[in-house]
């Protein structure tokens, strides 16, 4: 791992073994570069899904050093997690988005958090100063919203639960019963592990404006997925 990480905060990474960086990104060329190459200065490998992109995100991605996965276009976040999840080799899994928003950079806290017993580990947005700019005013009030209902449904005092960032043990999510296509894939993880028992907990992280690239998320169709899949798992 890059120099940032300590010796003491090494030693306590040996018992994750291995990481893989797990990116879901579709048309991402202009960021995914430099996201991978961050990445694979702190992981032991880093896979691509690359959800049917029309530029040359998957050729820049392998270029930068990732094993690039495709999927047919419009599968969705979680058909491209799940995917990748799949290939990886690693005992661990962090996960984040390609767009170049979450800083890499702060991969360390949050392996430092599952080795010292946290799974999953969330990198909630909504702790730490973040710009501005990074997170539209109506998408903050929107993961207020949906973070206040999941907390009020399951009895948890969580920050974002909306957050794509985050670092889960291998061994817990194939126990997870997931079967989410879409953005929801973030609320279905955090429900099947609360409701195995699992020590969900958050650290903070930052969040960087987007440069480059289009958003993929439609606020009012993926929200009411969102919420649809929340309601669902609380009453099944």
């Amino acid at each position: 791992m890059a120099d940032l990480v300590s010796d003491a905060t090494r030693k306590s990474f040996a018992a994750l073994g291995s990481v893989t960086a797990v990116i879901p990104a579709r048309n991402e060329a202009g960021a995914i570069a430099a996201v991978v190459a961050a990445a694979r200065e702190l992981v032991t490998e880093v896979i691509v899904v690359d959800d049917g992109s029309s530029d040359d995100t998957a050729a820049r991605a392998a270029a930068a050093g990732a094993r690039v996965v495709r999927i047919a276009p419009g599968r969705g976040k979680g058909n491209a997690l799940r995917t990748g999840v799949t290939a990886a080799q690693g005992q661990t899994i962090v996960m984040l988005d390609g767009d170049g928003q979450d800083d890499p950079q702060d991969l360390p806290r949050l392996l430092e958090r599952l080795a010292a017993g946290a799974d999953p580990v969330v990198g909630t947005r909504f702790v730490a100063a973040v710009d501005r700019n990074a997170i539209a005013p109506l998408d903050r009030v929107g993961n207020r919203l949906l973070t206040a209902l999941l907390n009020l449904l399951y009895g948890v005092k969580l920050t974002d639960t909306q957050a794509g960032f985050r670092a889960i043990s291998r061994a817990l999510w194939q126990s997870l019963p997931l079967t989410a296509q879409g953005f929801e894939i973030e609320t279905e993880v955090l429900v099947r592990a609360l409701q195995a028992g699992a020590n969900v907990q958050e650290v903070a992280v930052g969040r960087r404006p987007r440069h480059h690239g289009e958003r993929v998320l439609h606020r009012v169709r993926d929200g009411l997925a969102i919420l649809g899949c929340m309601v669902r798992l609380r009453v099944s």
